[in-house]
């Protein structure tokens, strides 16, 4: 899932800091565990849809540990009433529009 960070609007972005790609990896890892709360049972393509994740000229998206995303098939109200209860106490999960916004740190 990592590979969706560095993509936006169809333009590669590369993080240029170590720090920067730690935090991809380790927000990649841990979308993967809350889709597996989520997508149990489904086909591997149907799971998080990625809006937004790496974007360095966008203040919330510049570090890598903040993510937009929807489901291929499931309602974002469900899908956030069922993520909530497995949200740690470092994580956020919020509706913002028609997308799930997650934040790691």
């Amino acid at each position: 899932m990592w590979k969706h960070a560095v993509l936006h609007l169809g333009e590669l972005f590369i993080p240029n800091e170590h720090a920067h790609e730690a935090h991809i990896i380790k927000t990649a890892q841990r979308l993967e565990e809350l889709n597996s709360w989520v997508s149990q049972g489904l086909d591997p393509w149907e799971c998080f849809q990625i809006s937004a994740w790496y974007f360095p000229f966008v203040e919330e998206l510049a570090q890598g540990y903040c993510v937009y995303f929807k489901h291929h098939i499931h309602d974002i109200n469900e899908i956030y009433n069922r993520l909530m209860p497995h949200i740690q106490d470092h994580e956020s999960l919020e509706l913002r529009n028609n997308y799930l916004f997650f934040r790691r740190c």
